[in-house]
């Protein structure tokens, strides 16, 4: 059985709407370089959730892209927490 296309949806909420814009401006130069051509990533921020939404050609490329982008967006938080 072969699957066409695959699709996630992440909701993260953020204490405020400041950190869930500094968080989606770290991500803008992974956003526009995408990682690979077998997945595309969407984002949309709404008040102090961000939501991602990723597609991908096979599970394969969706786990990577989940893993890449969840590692991104811990890392920014964690260093917008230094402050």
């Amino acid at each position: 059985m072969t699957l066409e296309s695959v699709k996630a949806e992440f909701e993260m909420e953020f204490e405020n709407q400041w950190e869930a814009e500094v968080i989606l401006k770290s991500l803008e130069p992974e956003i526009a370089s995408a990682p690979s051509q077998r997945s595309s990533t969407h984002f949309k921020q709404v008040n102090n959730i961000l939501k991602m939404e990723i597609d991908a050609a096979d599970v394969t490329s969706l786990r990577a892209a989940i893993n890449s982008y969840l590692r991104w967006i811990r890392l920014s938080y964690d260093v917008l927490k230094l402050k």
